[in-house]
């Protein structure tokens, strides 16, 4: 063979093999992780009171449907801190209205930001300093909850004897390209986080979901706080350090039905929501690792097809099929266990290559 072939062979095995260990190692996490609606913790005989803290800007069309979920919960001593991050649409008035039918709820208007922070990371450290409960739940203003989530996620986190408690929804779309797309920043999110790790003894990983951060007041104190996240984007999973720097006990689960979310309406509107935080969490602001990444990544897609194209080197196709058997056993698993449409899954590594391009966009912002 040419040194040609000598060195498409080595990079079609290299590679194809990294195929096979990711997609089976997302396989091996599917098994390690705990599903929220198969738990079944024991009912405490007293419930701690729980104070929710919600970032709100102009979230107009979605945070009224969002707090009469919250308040539909049969939690019985619950408070509900919503801050009106200087939006400029209803939702300020909508808060208002909110806080004028229910006790509960604790309207907070801010007008302005200082200076070295960002806006939400702000509220969320002005809510954290009104909150009475014993525990706190930081989530957002766009995420429903079925009824005695509350409870049994306190329940759990108590039978856990945790400090911290992360649900991750798994967002449902009527497009298929924007699923396809979803899944793959999933599959990829959870191997970063190693979200299978945390709370396990010996273990340094830790995660944070802005949808369901559960957190022991007591515990929260022990860390730096917000004003140490002051200008952090991905504030939610800078939460879930603290927590793991202070010594507090997390655990974490995958919530399929309990915790609605519409993430995003659009690709398009994914492309500009991910501007923010893109190149922050995936390539920590640099340009070395992000183009890194890029070629990376590029290298890893096109493998199989290079594997099945790549005629002179007999067998090759061999180590495509490979890949492709375990990216296809992945897919059929995930749908039953997702109970979602195989089919946007069969093609995450496409949808991995558009999670990319958003962080080469979001670094171009930047």
């Amino acid at each position: 063979m040419s040194v040609i072939d000598w060195v498409l062979t080595g990079y079609v095995i290299i590679f194809s093999l990294a195929w096979c260990f990711i997609y089976l190692k997302a396989v091996r996490f599917l098994f390690l992780i705990n599903v929220f609606e198969k738990l079944n913790p024991p009912a405490p005989e007293k419930l701690p009171k729980l104070s929710l803290v919600i970032a709100a800007c102009n979230e107009a069309e979605n945070i009224g449907q969002a707090v009469s979920t919250i308040l539909s919960q049969d939690y019985p001593d619950l408070e509900v801190i919503i801050l009106d991050d200087r939006s400029t649409d209803e939702t300020g008035k909508i808060i208002d209205e909110l806080a004028a039918g229910d006790q509960r709820i604790k309207p907070v208007h801010i007008k302005e930001l200082p200076k070295k922070w960002l806006g939400k990371v702000h509220a969320l450290h002005v809510g954290s300093q009104k909150v009475t409960g014993e525990w706190i739940l930081f989530t957002d203003a766009d995420v429903n909850f079925r009824p005695g989530t509350f409870r049994k996620a306190m329940s759990y986190a108590l039978a856990e004897q945790a400090d911290h408690l992360v649900l991750m929804p798994v967002p449902q779309s009527r497009s298929f390209l924007l699923n396809m797309v979803i899944d793959a920043f999933g599959l990829m999110f959870v191997q970063a986080m190693k979200m299978e790790k945390v709370g396990k003894p010996g273990s340094d990983a830790f995660i944070g979901a802005g949808a369901f951060n559960l957190v022991k007041r007591s515990a929260f104190e022990k860390t730096e706080g917000f004003e140490w996240l002051r200008m952090e984007v991905g504030d939610d999973v800078g939460l879930g350090l603290m927590l793991r720097n202070s010594g507090a006990k997390s655990r974490c689960a995958v919530s399929l039905k309990d915790l609605g979310l519409d993430w995003y309406p659009s690709l398009w509107a994914m492309f500009k929501g991910m501007e923010k935080n893109g190149f922050a969490l995936g390539a920590r602001f640099s340009l070395l690792r992000l183009t890194l990444i890029f070629l990376l990544m590029g290298l890893f897609l096109v493998a199989p097809v290079v594997a099945f194209l790549y005629t002179p080197v007999p067998y090759l196709w061999i180590a495509g099929t490979a890949a492709l058997f375990c990216m296809v056993l992945r897919a059929v698993i995930f749908s039953i266990a997702f109970k979602q449409t195989m089919l946007h899954m069969l093609f995450v590594p496409i949808g991995q290559f558009i999670i990319i391009l958003m962080m080469v966009w979001s670094g171009i912002k930047c």
